[in-house]
Parts: C-alpha cells; structure tokens; sequence
C-alpha cells in the first residue's frame, strides 16, 4: 500500500516542528507500507528556505521517506494577505507534485492550513482514490476565536470550504477526542471519523539523561531550567512566560529556556530585552534530533497557549515530548490535555493567562527537585501505556488499509462489469471472425512464411508480462552478415495492409479471452520500457491494457509518446462503460478512415527512450 500525504509544514527529524507524520511513515516501513510526502520548500516556522532549489518540485530522502518538495513563495510572515498568497502558492504546486508521486492508493490531507487539504482533494478526485482529510485543528474556528479572522464574507467562504472538505472526504482522522465531539455537532457521522491521538516514540527520548552537553553549551550550570519548545505565534501566549520570568528575576537559580521560531519570535526577544530578563535565554528553532538533549537538560517543561475556550479541545504535540522525556509539564491550556495531565499525574496546572500561577508553579518545583523528577517519572510511564506511537502506526495503518480496500472493492466491481463487457464482446468476435482468420492465416503463411503468428512478452496489468498473439506482418530477412533488416524493409505490402486495416491485431481476441487483456485500455507497450517511464507515466499499467485505448481514437501512432502517455494516464483516471463504449465506437470510424497508422517518416513506431 502506498499513501501520498499533502503535509506544507512536514519536517524531518533534522529540522525544528513536530514530527508526527515522519514518525508515523517510519512505523509504517514496519508494515510494509509506503508513504510519498509532499512538502514546502520553505520552513513553516521560519518562513526560510528549507532546501535548495532547483525545480517547481525536488525529492528528497529523508531517512528512507519520500519526500516531495514543492516550490512556496516565501511570504508566510510578512502579513495575512501575503501568508495567504504563500498557501495558495503551495496548494498550485503541490496537485502537480502529487499528480507526479506515481500509483497510490490513497491519498492523505491535514488541516490546517486548510489549502493544502483543498490540494489533497483534487489530487485523490483526479486519481480516484480515497481521500483521508485528517483534522490537526479547528479551523477556520480558531482563527475566528483569536480575532485573525474577522471579515464577514471571509468567516462564510473559510465555513463554506470547511464543511466542503469535510462533506467531500472519504474519511476524517482527528488527533483529539474533542475535535470529534465538533465534528459530530457539525453534523457528521460518527463513523466517518476515528481518532488517532497525538502522541509520541517513547523510543526517542532517555529520560535518565542530563543534558549535560546542552548546559554547557548554553551556560545553564546546575541551575533549575524550565523549557519552553515550539513555534512563537500569536496563539502561543509567550509573553505570559515573560512576565513569570520578571517575576522570578532575583531566583538565580531558575533559568527560562525558549527554543522555536515564529511569527513572533524578533518582537518577543526585544520585549525580553527591555524587560531586562537576564535568566531568560532564546536558543532559536532547533532540530528534532536535537531536542532529546534539550528536554534532557530541561527540569520542568512549558506548555501554553491563550486564554481561548476552543484551545481546550486541543492535544498539543509537545505535551507527549515532554512526557516521554521524563519531565513534568507546566500546562497553562485547560481542557482534554489537563484531563491527560492530571491522569497521569504527569504536572502542574495553571490558569491559562495567569503570569503569577505559572511563577508560583516554577518557584514551587524548583524547590523540591526530587519531586519534579518524581512527577516525570509518572508521565513517561503515562504516555508509554497511552499515547504510544508504535500502537498508533498500526491504528493507522489499519484505518488506511480498510479505506484502501473499500475503494478496492468499488474497483473490483468495475473489473467485473469490465471483464463481463469483455467477454460479451470477444466470444462472439471470435465465432464471427473465424472464417477470417483461416483466410488470413493461410495468406500469412503463404506470403510471410512461418511461424504465423507473432508473440511476444508485453507488460499488463501492474507491469505483469504477459504473451501477446497477432498476426505476423514482417519477413525475416537479413543482411549479409546476418542481421535482421530494418523494419521498412521487413515489412511487406501484405503486412502494410494488415495494419492497416488492424486486421494483424485480431489474435488479440484471444489475450481478451484469457484475461491477460481487456478490449479498451491503453496499449501494451515493449517489457523494455518500464524502466523509462516517469512515475506518472507508469499509471497507464494500473488498467488492464487493451486492443484498442483513448489515445488510439486520438491519434494513435501519429502521436509523440509523451501525448500518447498523458492520453493513457487520462483514460486510467476516467475509465467507464460508457467512455469504453465510446472509444470502441470511435475505433470502427479510425479504421475505416485509416488515420495515424505511423508516424511520418517511420514504417513502425519508434522506440521510446525514455524522458529527457
């Protein structure tokens, strides 16, 4: 199985943000599975370039994932409208780079920013695949509640294009219970969601480490640190961990450590600055990699955002790091992460919005480090048991697995329909055409010699070779040296007339027969050129090939093979009993009229050599 996730702000374990999907394709090379990302060129905290570029889209390895990055114009932090225009950007680039990742079986999108499921979308609807919107958080509700979305009409088309997405998904993922209960009073069915909560690998992280490498490197000593690791937005609400370090100045012992980027991040460190915080230190976006030392020589951990009634329904990603680090959790965010928090006995509490609560909660940890260590003790335990990620690969490869097979199952009715269409058609062709094929195989014979018919090994259905029988059109004479003549020369005014006429395909009937082919699909072409074709290209094998296609009544060998391709790869995505009655109709008229029997210039098709 094979599953293309549209991801703008994805990140490997060597750049700063949250690593879910990285750590979830990873777990699924476990299973077998296989999972292509498409990606931004730009970091979504930063608003930098993330890699360099040389294309409209580059892929990238990253520790065994494929990723696919597509170019974003790089305007994510200079105003609303101009992160709008970077969305938009990625959401045009990204349907190419998906449209290019080659065959899937589902594809996969995550909001927000909510564009880039707008792109998942389109690219499953013009693939025919199921498509999985997974809900990492509540927009356009919680722009709406932080005031960044204001605009009447704005609020109307963000609900509009919310409730299109979500009416349009093959299924919904969400990675908190509360975003279900939402969903569910919007008016979707229960079992079009399931929840895979946010969580981590508890592999990663060393809880018995010290960090020490880390205190060194940014002089905290032996002093009590409290960490703060995430993106520096408006939502973030880090100027209230400020103002519990002014209130915490003259504790020497207490250091604030605030690692990440954002939106925000100049403004903060210059409002750190004329607050005079000297035991506040802004260490920049780190890696993922990195992190597990920095939570190591962390004593305590912040998690905050703002004052805002539907941040309570949120499981930030941080939170399970934190846990599974062995360090307690200073939670200023009420809601379903307290409820994880309080289980596990896994931190503290404070009134989200209360500068003093947080100063009062650092000052109370710093004096009993022996409980603190205590408390982070609990929380690994916690979010071993619960928040597992290797338990939730496999909830996730099973989720994506059923839906993958439901659309196999629609797909197996229409190769049924197909194959019964077949068989109604090639049976009686057979009994027709036998006078005409005993008058055609005693010209061959007389005229071409023997053997009669042609064979040949061709690719079908996935590639597979298979045997293809027609009726021989070519002599076997050669030069002097004992090589085979060119094509023009081998090939007679007898076998000029049977290709003509199409009559040399007929044995076909009996692949048809078989089920090696079917009567309308793209046709097969040389075992030789699998290797050649793009990825996208490669989706003419993912139908049965045929004795007549799309790009036959098109043009046929008068076409370039990329024109051929994209008209093959165009019936892949649109194939139908009407669109096959349709070509078989449109074939009797081609045959007659005799258009694009060769190329000018070529007695037969030349060879494909690949894309330059």
């Amino acid at each position: 199985m094979h599953i293309l996730l549209i991801h703008q702000a994805f990140v490997g374990p060597e750049e700063p943000g949250g690593t879910r999907h990285y750590e979830l394709a990873q777990q699924m090379r476990k299973y077998g599975r296989r999972c292509s990302i498409v990606a931004s060129d730009v970091s979504y905290l930063s608003g930098q370039q993330a890699v360099t570029k040389t294309k409209l889209v580059s892929e990238q390895d990253c520790n065994g994932v494929r990723v696919l990055r597509a170019y974003t114009y790089p305007a994510l932090h200079r105003s609303f409208t101009w992160r709008i225009l970077s969305f938009l950007s990625f959401m045009c680039t990204s349907v190419w780079a998906g449209l290019r990742a080659g065959p899937v079986d589902l594809v996969m999108g995550t909001s927000p920013p909510i564009f880039q499921a707008v792109s998942a979308w389109l690219v499953a609807l013009l693939r025919r695949k199921p498509f999985l919107l997974e809900i990492r958080d509540l927009w356009p509700e919680f722009a709406i509640d932080m005031g960044v979305l204001r605009n009447p009409a704005l609020v109307w088309l963000s609900r509009w294009l919310e409730g299109f997405l979500y009416a349009r998904a093959t299924h919904l993922l969400v990675n908190s219970p509360a975003y279900r209960a939402y969903l569910i009073n919007r008016g979707i069915t229960a079992t079009k969601i399931s929840l895979i909560a946010n969580g981590v690998d508890p592999d990663m992280f060393t809880p018995e480490a010290a960090g020490n490498a880390i205190r060194q490197r940014w002089q905290l000593g032996s002093h009590f640190v409290v960490t703060y690791a995430g993106a520096l937005g408006i939502a973030n609400d880090i100027p209230i961990v400020l103002q519990a370090a002014a209130q915490l100045r003259d504790q020497d012992q207490i250091r604030f450590l605030i690692v990440g980027d954002g939106k925000e991040r100049a403004a903060l460190e210059v409002q750190a600055q004329q607050m005079q915080l000297a035991n506040v230190l802004f260490a920049g976006p780190q890696p993922k990699s990195a992190m597990l030392d920095i939570l190591a020589a962390s004593d305590v951990c912040i998690a905050i955002l703002q004052n805002i009634p539907l941040f309570r329904t949120t499981y930030p990603n941080k939170v399970f790091d934190y846990m599974a680090a062995g360090r307690p959790t200073l939670l200023a965010i009420d809601g379903v992460i307290r409820e994880v928090i309080e289980a596990a006995n896994g931190g503290v509490f404070v009134p989200p919005g209360d500068a003093t609560a947080l100063a009062t909660a650092v000052l109370s940890l710093s004096h009993d480090r022996e409980n603190t260590r205590a408390i982070g003790k609990s929380a690994r335990a916690y979010v071993v048991k619960h928040f597992n990620r290797h338990r939730q690969a496999a909830q996730f490869v099973t989720l994506t697995q059923e839906l993958a097979q439901k659309r196999t199952k629609t797909s197996r009715a229409r190769h049924v329909t197909k194959r019964v269409f077949d068989l109604a058609l090639a049976i009686p062709a057979m009994l027709l055409f036998i006078p005409v094929f005993a008058i055609v195989a005693l010209l061959v014979r007389c005229k071409l010699g023997t053997p009669v018919f042609f064979r040949q090994q061709r690719p079908g259905l996935q590639g597979k070779p298979f045997t293809i029988y027609k009726f021989r059109t070519m002599t076997d004479t050669r030069d002097a040296q004992g090589h085979l003549r060119s094509d023009s020369e081998r090939l007679t005014p007898f076998g000029r007339f049977l290709r003509r006429t199409s009559v040399d395909e007929l044995p076909e009937l009996f692949n048809v027969l078989k089920g090696d082919m079917s009567i309308v699909g793209p046709r097969p072409l040389l075992v030789q050129y699998l290797d050649r074709y793009t990825p996208e290209q490669m989706r003419r094998h993912e139908v049965m090939p045929g004795i007549t296609g799309w790009a036959q009544i098109n043009g046929r060998n008068a076409l370039s093979w990329e024109e051929k391709f994209t008209l093959d790869v165009w019936y892949v995505d649109n194939t139908s009993l009407w669109l096959d009655c349709k070509i078989l109709w449109l074939t009797l008229a081609k045959i007659f009229q005799r258009d694009g029997i060769n190329r000018p210039g070529h007695a037969t098709a030349p060879e494909f050599m690949g894309n330059p």
